[in-house]
């Protein structure tokens, strides 16, 4: 219209107002389709919400399609609990025969079991109970082996066995001097004279195992640093026990084979003097009658 008011209306040629408004609104429509929003002061206002209908279309598509997933879902749980009703549902002849009734007299094989049974746990606690007494007597000969041992020692030494005190441990302030170890190190006798400070221990030959033999180490090193410390002339006496046992079925191996050739340096620097005592059980009977007497 535009085109053909100004090529054929009279005058020819002119632009009127008609033609700008024209001009105008083709104008305004063509922008409305590039922005979202076209405002012309508040004369004119459009608005495309185009992009934001689509968004909307397809959150709802979203929306309804998991819906029906999860309405799929819970319909075949229902069916599904409803088949199992059906076929697992018990009878009406099995309901009215499940009842209580007394129960039958124990067949002789499980008379029999149960009669093995407690005689294998009897024997269980019987022997148990055995071993420990044996562990226990097995305790008390060697402590009344050890005073035995340390009768024989004395006997033979020109110190009384009035000086030995029994079951001794450095103090406190001997932490300061050993820059290893702060563990607390029991002995089984103390002596000291003018010429030397010696601390005794006792084992039977049957414990004399590695592990022992690293306690004994830390045993050398305690008194290896008191010694220094002090300036004295300071050992340790090991008097290893070779106890008689009452049946060949108690006796144990010797295991002090390595431990002599593990701590030769010990023995050369007099650091560590070792003394071998085998003790019978009528020497132990004797001590126990005479034990007293004999000390005197």
């Amino acid at each position: 219209m535009a085109f053909l008011s100004f090529f054929w209306a009279e005058p020819k040629y002119q632009i009127t107002a008609g033609i700008i408004t024209l001009i105008s609104l083709v104008v305004v429509l063509i922008l409305s389709e590039s922005f979202n929003n076209l405002s012309i002061g508040k004369i004119l206002t459009l608005s495309n919400e185009v992009k934001k209908k689509e968004e909307e279309k397809t959150t709802v598509k979203t929306e309804n399609k998991e819906l029906r997933q999860e309405l799929f879902k819970i319909v075949s749980n229902i069916q599904q609990s409803q088949v199992n009703n059906t076929f697992n549902a018990p009878s009406d002849e099995w309901l009215k025969a499940l009842n209580v009734v007394k129960s039958e007299d124990e067949s002789e094989d499980d008379t029999e079991e149960d009669q093995d049974e407690i005689k294998k746990a009897s024997q269980f606690l019987a022997e148990r109970e055995k071993n420990r007494g044996r562990s226990r007597e097995r305790m008390q000969t060697r402590r009344r082996a050890e005073d035995v041992a340390l009768h024989k020692y004395f006997s033979h030494s020109s110190t009384p066995q009035s000086e030995l005190i029994q079951n001794v441990e450095f103090s406190n302030s001997f932490d300061e001097i050993d820059p290893i170890m702060s563990r607390k190190i029991k002995f089984d006798g103390y002596l000291k004279t003018i010429s030397n400070e010696r601390f005794i221990e006792i084992i039977p030959n049957y414990m004399t195992h590695r592990s022992y033999q690293d306690y004994l180490y830390v045993m050398l090193n305690k008194i290896h640093c008191y010694r220094e410390a002090k300036g004295i002339s300071a050992d340790l006496l090991l008097i290893i026990l070779d106890i008689e046992e009452v049946d060949e079925d108690s006796k144990r191996p010797d295991r002090t084979a390595n431990l002599f050739e593990y701590f030769q340096p010990a023995i050369a620097n007099k650091l560590l003097k070792v003394e071998h005592f085998t003790i019978s059980q009528q020497e132990i009977k004797d001590f126990e009658t005479h034990g007293q007497q004999s000390l005197l």
